[in-house]
């Protein structure tokens, strides 16, 4: 497996290079309380700064020479506009999930489906996955459309599983065969 990966769609570019010098930019469009609450992750952090971009950055993503995570960068031209990922690369299963956010001010541009696609067609050709799955918080109706853009199909729904400070909140779980 190639330890740099570099892949261009339409609309974007992504690379797994995640290099310091992108640590500020990321904190810069990372720093929303909305992309936060849409992530559907309480390990998410808000505020999100520098610092926190630079441990994202530098946390492993390999057991030996397998990765059991991948994190791209989302470039639109030469602007970053978002992160993709994959983690709980399962070999066996031959399964993923897959995750991503986009900058408020990229939204609405195609971005997310376009890099779901790049990492999609990667996850079957390179790494020899055969599903992604994830989950998508109820309401956001943008991503769980990025998703079904994309070919992803509703498995089932989860009830109340999602805690935050307005209460609970339910997902739907969704997942693609590739």
């Amino acid at each position: 497996m190639e330890d740099t990966v570099e892949l261009s769609g339409d609309k974007v570019r992504i690379s797994n290079h995640l290099h310091r010098k992108y640590a500020r930019e990321v904190a810069r469009i990372a720093n929303d309380p909305e992309i936060a609450r849409n992530i559907g992750a309480h390990t998410f952090p808000n505020p999100y700064t520098e610092e926190d971009a630079l441990i994202f950055f530098e946390h492993n993503r390999k057991d030996g020479k397998k990765h059991f995570a991948m994190d791209f960068l989302i470039f639109s031209g030469d602007q970053l506009v978002g992160i993709i990922g994959l983690k709980d690369i399962n070999y066996t299963d031959l399964n993923a999930h897959v995750g991503y956010w986009i900058g408020k001010e990229y939204w609405n541009h195609g971005f997310a489906s376009d890099a779901l696609a790049l990492v999609s067609k990667y996850c079957r050709s390179e790494l020899g996955m055969i599903r992604l799955y994830t989950s998508v918080l109820d309401y956001n109706l943008p991503s769980l459309r990025v998703l079904m853009k994309n070919g992803f199909k509703v498995e089932g729904y989860k009830e109340k599983c999602f805690r935050m400070d307005d209460g609970f909140h339910s997902m739907f779980s969704v997942s693609k065969l590739l």
